[in-house]
């Protein structure tokens, strides 16, 4: 499928292909509980998006929590300064609620962007597992290896992706 063609709703994330080259990666999560099966059969789809899931780790999900958590806390030990030192604003107030906000959004803005970069990994090597290019879903399955760095070569996109020699023997199931 062409990339003009492409609705932008498909796209997940981005990430490198074999060759070095930045491309924009499906996302089989929702292409699948969107039933958008005409990028991917939808066995095969089912079977992708059921090895992605949601595709945060728990230490991810937990840092998100743990974030909340602590700004939470930090948010109630103010309100409760506050209550013990009066109406004034005095100089804890006016250094802790600063930190405090800076803290929290650049931790959240840390642990999206390691979310999607462990996400993008996670799609990518389960849709290359399953023989289907991570950038447009076309089937891989059989293609020859370039000579000269042993990736292979995507003939709908022009992608590069690297498999490991059980792979590229066309004998994989799925779809």
């Amino acid at each position: 499928m062409p990339e003009s063609e492409t609705p932008q709703i498909e796209r997940g994330g981005y990430i490198r292909d074999a060759r070095g080259r930045p491309v924009t990666l499906l996302d089989p999560y929702e292409l699948n509980v969107l039933r958008r099966y005409d990028v991917i059969p939808a066995d095969t789809l089912r079977l992708i998006a059921d090895a992605v899931g949601f595709g945060l780790p728990k230490w991810q999900r937990r840092g998100y929590i743990a974030c909340v958590v602590m700004f939470l806390a930090c948010v109630a030990f103010l309100v409760f300064w506050k209550i013990i030192r009066g109406a004034g604003v005095d100089a804890v107030e006016r250094v802790l609620w600063p930190v405090n906000l800076t803290v929290f959004v650049f931790g959240a803005i840390q642990f999206w962007r390691s979310g999607r970069r462990a996400r993008a990994k996670l799609v990518r090597a389960v849709m290359l597992k399953h023989l289907r290019c991570p950038h447009c879903g076309y089937d891989i399955r059989g293609l020859p290896t370039d000579s000269t760095d042993g990736a292979t070569i995507c003939p709908e996109c022009g992608c590069a992706w690297t498999l490991d020699s059980t792979q590229t023997l066309g004998d994989h199931s799925d779809g």
